[in-house]
């Protein structure tokens, strides 16, 4: 029997020559290409190549009563796209599955908590669990950002994270490069309206249900960097308030981005030129 290794050898009418292996594409045999692998959506040759500023595809948000374990599937992904999840709630969340990712949990004056997890999806399992051992209320949400640069995502992803107490306004935590994510969570009985700065891309929101104290999730992002992004709007004043800001990497290409809006380091003609 032939090696696996053993070449292809055809008569060219002269001599045996190595030929080139065909295969049966279900019409003719053709050339083979180069080995493709499903992404979720398509078949690729290879994995697309990380952009500047990490594009959002897409989310999900859901609200959860009692509970140990909350969560569920991921929205529409594919292979090679960085996944942002997040859990809220009045015990501390563990990132359940996928299984070898670490989560950052913060606990808040209110006695809440916030989880962040971020990671590159490689294809397997399409749910996410939290456990939140009988917590009566839980927020989750899962954002997807694609053109990542999947070999920098940073295990802890949250740069930054500031608390407020009787607020209607959120001042924005600093940009940090390439695609910056802000997350809000807001506790408050009648939050229905919110206004984020110019510059800054409303992306996902999970509110509370009305009447009663419960967390809102609320996420947005921007690309490049700066140093003051605004303010985040809401319609009430709330109990309490929390920003925190992630970043999702991608290849550095040398030029500076400033958010439109920055009042100290985007001015247009004094730091900013258009071009």
């Amino acid at each position: 029997m032939a090696r696996s290794d053993t070449p292809v050898m055809v008569w060219a009418g002269t001599a045996w020559v190595e030929g080139s292996p065909r295969i049966w594409d279900g019409k003719t045999w053709a050339q083979p290409t180069a080995a493709r692998f499903f992404d979720g959506e398509v078949w690729q040759a290879k994995a697309p190549a990380p952009m500047p500023f990490p594009a959002y595809a897409t989310s999900n948000a859901s609200l959860f009563g009692r509970a140990d374990y909350v969560g569920g599937p991921l929205p529409p992904v594919r292979v090679s796209d960085v996944v942002v999840s997040v859990c809220a709630a009045t015990a501390m969340p563990q990132l359940i599955a996928p299984s070898g990712f670490i989560a950052q949990a913060h606990q808040l004056s209110s006695g809440h908590w916030i989880a962040v997890a971020t990671w590159p999806y490689d294809g397997r399992g399409g749910d996410v669990v939290w456990h939140v051992q009988d917590s009566t209320s839980a927020t989750t949400m899962n954002l997807v950002y694609r053109g990542g640069d999947i070999s920098s995502t940073p295990v802890a992803s949250v740069q930054e994270i500031r608390q407020y107490d009787g607020v209607n306004r959120l001042p924005l935590n600093s940009a940090g490069g390439f695609t910056t994510v802000f997350l809000v969570l807001a506790e408050s009985v009648d939050l229905t309206g919110y206004a984020w700065p110019d510059g800054v891309l409303p992306r996902a929101e999970q509110l509370g249900d009305f009447g009663s104290l419960d967390v809102s999730l609320l996420a947005a992002d921007t690309p490049g960097t700066g140093s003051s992004a605004g303010d985040l709007v809401l319609d009430t004043t709330v109990d309490t308030a929390a920003c925190l800001s992630i970043q999702v990497r991608g290849v550095n290409d040398g030029r500076p981005t400033w958010i439109l809006g920055d009042t100290t380091a985007s001015v247009l003609g004094t730091t900013t030129v258009l071009g």
